[in-house]
């Protein structure tokens, strides 16, 4: 075959050739399939390249964009704020003195005791507490002139050894803390706390 013949023939690839082309191809397909192909219909994003363009909200469809859309986010949003009052004078200035109280209680086994503040609405106070042992809680006011044992409860927990926190009183009244010793060991108690309140003090025992 002469030259000038071999040129007129097309060009036939050879088997190395047809492999590095198939593999090729196949690694296009894959990187296809992994980069845009699940992100979009499966929202699976091994790569987190389909989150980047936006194609795994695809997978979601109308769910996901009634999730993410603003319109539905917007009143999430304006819940959230309604729950802090706008801060003015009339709930900035505190008509309380501030002070700050550290108690140091021992609790003999199976006994509870009480700790409580006297605080007109709108006082507040931060609080921390820790004991030696494990001890149940009921943290809890009474209002003012209220009925005989009438009390609202703010947090109860069992097997406690420390907490704090910042309580504002929703009413006047006393305001506190209830630990009952379970065990079989005494628990000693302390207990600080300062902000604008009355007084600190521990009811007589029931």
């Amino acid at each position: 075959m002469t030259s000038a013949t071999a040129a007129n023939l097309p060009y036939q690839a050879s088997p190395a050739a047809l492999t590095r082309a198939s593999l090729g191809a196949a690694a296009a397909a894959a990187a296809i399939l992994v980069l845009f192909v699940l992100p979009a219909e499966w929202g699976i994003d091994p790569t987190g390249v389909g989150k980047a363009l936006g194609l795994t909200r695809m997978a979601g469809g109308a769910e996901a964009d009634e999730t993410d859309s603003p319109e539905v986010a917007a009143p999430a949003a304006a819940s959230a704020a309604a729950e802090v009052p706008a801060q003015t004078k009339d709930n900035i200035a505190a008509k309380a003195a501030w002070r700050s109280d550290e108690k140091t209680l021992t609790l003999p086994p199976h006994s509870g005791i009480e700790v409580k503040a006297h605080m007109a609405k709108g006082d507040h106070l931060v609080f921390r507490w820790s004991s030696s042992g494990a001890i149940r809680m009921d943290m809890h006011g009474e209002p003012k002139g209220g009925k005989d044992g009438e009390f609202t409860s703010y947090w109860k927990q069992k097997d406690m050894t420390k907490a704090q926190g910042s309580f504002t009183a929703p009413f006047e009244g006393t305001h506190g803390w209830y630990w009952r010793n379970g065990g079989e060991t005494p628990v000693t108690i302390t207990l600080k706390t300062e902000g604008f309140y009355l007084d600190l003090f521990e009811p007589p025992a029931e």
